[in-house]
Order: structure tokens, then C-alpha cells, then sequence
């Protein structure tokens, strides 16, 4: 009876944390939508960009800043160096930044901090070294804070997948376009859970310096936006693209780092994870930032215990059967990442699945044993996007 319970438990849970909550977002959007106003707005900006060497794109994204239809008069780009060591200062002076940190290795968050300081737009635009986005994308961002309920509003990251891309970028695209999907839900009921540090844009009276150093400077800043008492909201309109990754083992690391450090902040929300304190945001919190990540440890519990039954009875081998044969074409998958055959669809995905799913597994036991990323090697990658 316990090995049912089991089964049962776990595949509510995963039913629930990749279909139930979105249709739960569907549902209270139809019952009880939250729509906001946006209108064309010219604020001064400050875009700022915390770069460590990456002298091979700081020049880009100074150029893709700079090629913005958005008034020049209104707009500053401050590149905070983080300990650069290969010419990513000069690069980024060479370049036309409006001013260059030129700062000791003290972490992302803190070279943001920096930044800021140095800022004097009244709309503060965050935004990675790697990422390119088109001449109107800084309007469509500023165009939100016409409602005055924002104070925070996340864009809308595209993986740029190349035809011949491998599993792991494939599996990248899927999962920013599931993320799209759920951002999309989220902002038609509130706020959004979080933004990408890809490219968001926050009010300067909603920003809140942070000393959480082992965690994501992106969650950290953008969700000070709800805890203040405003909104985040995600414009799909403004898109940011960004590359994805190839190698598997280079991503997994990626993903083990990130997510440890977004569920540290995560957990650092405090009160503010009570739905008494942010109401909707608390619960999409621990649905989207939280429990995802145990999605690994309720599979694992799902396979033993439908092992245990399908030993007593061969009714069992309907539940246990499916699965076997899932994880067999991800560890096919994983064989034949490098070669054509790893761009089939039923290879690809369940590999890129339950490699995500390890990340997620391994980030949630670092944090329980006490591992903490605090410095963060930035990979330079070059998506190509309109700069006008």
C-alpha cells in the first residue's frame, strides 16, 4: 500500500508542477485578470552591464546599446567590469560606453551594486554582456512603467538555436519557450516570479541593494520589486536573444551553479514567500522557483516504487514500462548527442529532460551540504540580432 502512495504522490506532483499550475494560471486569469496599462514613455535610462573578460562581445553590446532608437539624451550605458583581465575595459571605452567601472573581482551582484550607485537614469536597464536586442526593444520596456503599479518588467529571453544545433541547445529553446509560456500566464495575473538577467528594466525608486552574494543578482533585484509592493511584469514584446548552449557537461555545471543560487534566493525572500505578505507571488514562487527543482527526487520515487509493485504484479509493468523506456532513449540520447542521430526529437528530449532534472537534483544537495557559488565565469557567446 505504501508503494501505491508513492506512486500515486509522486506523479500528482510532477502532473501538477508542469500542466497543473499553468492551468491553474489560465484559470485565474479567465476568473480574475489583472491587465495593465502601457503607452509610449521616455525616461531617463541607465543601462548597465557587469561584464568579467569578455573583451570578445563588450564591443557588440556596446554598439547594440548604443544603435537604440531611444533618445541618446536619455540614455547612459555603464559597463562595470568584475576583475577583467583581458582588455575589457579598454574594449568597452573604445566602444563608446558612456562610463566603465574598472573594478577588483567582487561578484556580479556587487559590481551591479556599483553600477548603480554611478547611475543617474530614473529607469534602471540590466542586461548581459552576450545579449543582443533590436533599435525599439528599450521603448517596449519603458512603455510598461506608464502603469504606476510597475516597477519591474522582465523581457522576453529567445535562444538562438542554430539548424544544425546539438540536443542540449535544442533543449535550451524548449525550455525558454516553456518559461515564456509561464511568465506569459503570471503577468496576466500579477507579477512574474523573477527576470532574467539577459535583460529586465526596474524602477530606480524600486531597486534595493543586496549583500547575497551566493545568489542570483537577477532574482534578487527583480523580485525586490514585489516585496516594495509592485509589480513585475514580462512584455513579450521586448526580446532579447541570447546562444545557446552545446556541450552537455559544460551545462549541466552551468545549470548546477544557477540553480543552487537561485534557490538560496529564493529562500531569502522571507515573509515574503507567505501568501498573507505577496499574496499569488508567494505560491508561483515555490510552483515555479521551488518545487521544480525535486521534480528529480519525485521521478526517482516513482521508478522504485513502481519497481517494487510491478515485482508483485505484471499490472504494474503499465506504469513502470513507459518509464524504463523514457530514461533508455534519454541514455540513447546522451550517447548520440554529438552525432545527427541526437537531433531526433525522441532522443533529444527525454536526454535534455533528465539532464535538467540532474542540475536541479545536484543544485538542491549542494544546498542542503552547504555549497555556495559566489563568483561566476561568464561564457561569451555571439546571437545574432538586429542593431537597428
Amino acid at each position: 500500500m505504501t508503494a501505491v502512495v508513492v506512486v500515486v504522490a509522486s506523479m500528482v506532483l510532477v502532473a501538477w508542477i508542469y500542466v497543473g499550475y499553468p492551468l491553474a494560471l489560465v484559470l485565474i486569469g479567465v476568473l480574475r485578470p489583472r491587465p495593465r496599462r502601457r503607452a509610449p514613455l521616455e525616461l531617463p535610462l541607465s543601462v548597465l552591464v557587469a561584464a568579467h573578460d569578455e573583451v570578445e562581445v563588450i564591443a557588440d553590446k556596446v554598439a547594440n546599446v548604443l544603435a537604440s532608437d531611444y533618445p541618446a539624451d536619455l540614455l547612459e550605458l555603464i559597463v562595470a567590469s568584475d576583475g577583467s583581465t583581458d582588455g575589457t575595459v579598454a574594449a568597452a571605452r573604445r566602444a563608446g560606453a558612456t562610463l566603465v567601472l574598472d573594478l577588483p573581482r567582487i561578484g556580479k551582484l556587487s559590481a551591479l551594486n556599483q553600477a548603480e550607485q554611478a547611475a543617474s537614469g530614473e529607469v534602471l536597464v540590466f542586461t548581459d554582456a552576450d545579449s543582443l536586442f533590436e533599435a525599439g526593444t528599450l521603448r517596449r520596456l519603458v512603455a510598461n512603467f506608464a502603469d504606476e503599479q510597475v516597477g519591474g518588467v522582465a523581457a522576453n529571453v529567445v535562444r538562438f538555436v542554430e539548424e544544425d544545433g546539438r540536443p542540449v541547445a535544442r533543449g535550451e529553446g524548449l525550455y525558454w519557450r516553456y518559461e515564456r509560456l509561464l511568465k506569459r500566464l503570471e503577468d496576466r495575473v500579477g507579477s512574474v516570479v523573477s527576470a532574467s538577467g539577459h535583460l529586465y528594466a526596474v524602477r530606480r525608486s524600486a531597486f534595493a541593494p543586496s549583500t547575497q552574494t551566493a545568489g542570483t543578482d537577477d532574482f534578487l533585484i527583480s523580485s525586490q520589486v514585489v516585496k516594495q509592493g509592485g509589480r513585475l511584469a514580462f512584455d513579450e514584446r521586448a526580446v532579447v536573444l541570447v546562444a545557446s548552449p552545446d556541450e552537455g557537461g559544460t551545462e549541466l555545471r552551468r545549470k548546477v551553479r544557477v540553480m543552487n543560487r537561485g534557490l538560496r534566493s529564493a529562500l531569502a525572500l522571507g515573509d515574503a514567500l507567505l501568501p498573507t505578505r505577496t499574496g499569488l507571488y508567494a505560491l508561483e514562487v515555490v510552483f515555479h522557483k521551488i518545487l521544480r527543482r525535486f521534480v528529480a527526487f519525485f521521478l526517482v520515487a516513482l521508478l522504485a516504487a513502481s519497481a517494487v509493485l510491478a515485482a508483485r504484479s505484471a499490472a504494474w509493468w503499465i506504469v513502470l514500462g513507459p518509464q524504463l523506456a523514457f530514461y533508455a532513449l534519454a541514455a540513447v540520447g546522451g550517447l548520440v548527442s554529438g552525432t545527427r542521430w541526437g537531433r531526433l526529437k525522441p532522443l533529444w528530449i527525454p536526454y535534455y529532460f533528465c539532464l535538467a532534472n540532474a542540475a536541479a537534483a545536484l543544485a538542491v544537495l549542494s544546498l542542503f551540504v552547504g555549497v555556495r557559488f559566489t563568483t561566476w565565469e561568464p561564457v561569451a557567446a555571439r546571437p545574432q540580432a538586429s542593431r537597428g
